[in-house]
């Protein structure tokens, strides 16, 4: 299987920055899809990969633990003589998502990294929880990428022009999209910002209706 980065969002600064952090001619680039304990599965030209992290991407993580890979990072991938292969590096990211631990002087865990937007994803029904969607807008502002409000489970609450007009009081300046995964309401507007080449990111709670969504915008 083979696939278009262009699609996943490579471009030319990538591929400049990728030029300058490649040491090895077998190296490649790819975009991490997963990460589980420290090995990573990498979109790349070839298809996926599962790569190990090298000692130099370690010894970064160890002052920095938000330098370890997460998913949407673009990273150098080198395959070795004994088929061994291992992420090198971690490009310079335009955008990411941190959690913050409670330790302030802490750099936090980054979530996702290189998004173009962030939905943070709130259910109509039973309502809204407006000081949750507060704390997440306030994550997604914060990552350099452009936030957006999606109210799922539209289909269930009986005025959703209402319930959204009173959520979007605490998202100003934020799109705000009521959508439902089972009737395809709203689902239009929000396929704008997963065009080709561009990631959308979201965040929201368990129930919140995430991977309805996904699995509706993917068919």
């Amino acid at each position: 299987m083979t696939l278009d980065l262009v699609s996943l969002g490579w471009d030319v600064s990538i591929a400049t920055a990728f030029a300058g952090m490649s040491r090895e001619g077998n190296d490649q680039p790819g975009r991490v899809a997963r990460v589980d304990r420290g090995v990573c599965t990498v979109l790349c030209a070839g298809g996926a990969v599962r790569a190990s992290l090298a000692g130099t991407v370690l010894a970064a993580a160890a002052a920095d633990p938000s330098r370890l890979p997460c998913a949407g990072d673009w990273v150098v991938v080198r395959t070795w003589p004994d088929a061994r292969i291992t992420i090198e590096a971690v490009l310079p990211r335009r955008t990411v998502i941190v959690r913050r631990t409670a330790d302030k002087d802490a750099s936090g865990q980054a979530l996702a990294a290189n998004v173009d937007a962030v939905a943070v994803v709130e259910p109509m029904h039973p309502a809204p929880d407006e000081s949750h969607v507060e704390r997440l807008l306030a994550l997604a502002w914060e990552s350099g990428a452009s936030p957006l409000l999606v109210l799922t489970k539209s289909d269930l609450a009986m005025d959703p022009a209402a319930v959204a007009a009173q959520v979007a009081r605490v998202a100003p300046g934020v799109p705000v999209i009521p959508v439902s995964a089972h009737t395809g309401d709203g689902l239009d507007e929000l396929r704008r910002f997963v065009t080709a080449g561009r990631t959308l990111a979201l965040l929201g709670p368990s129930g919140a209706g995430k991977s309805s969504l996904v699995n509706a915008l993917v068919g």
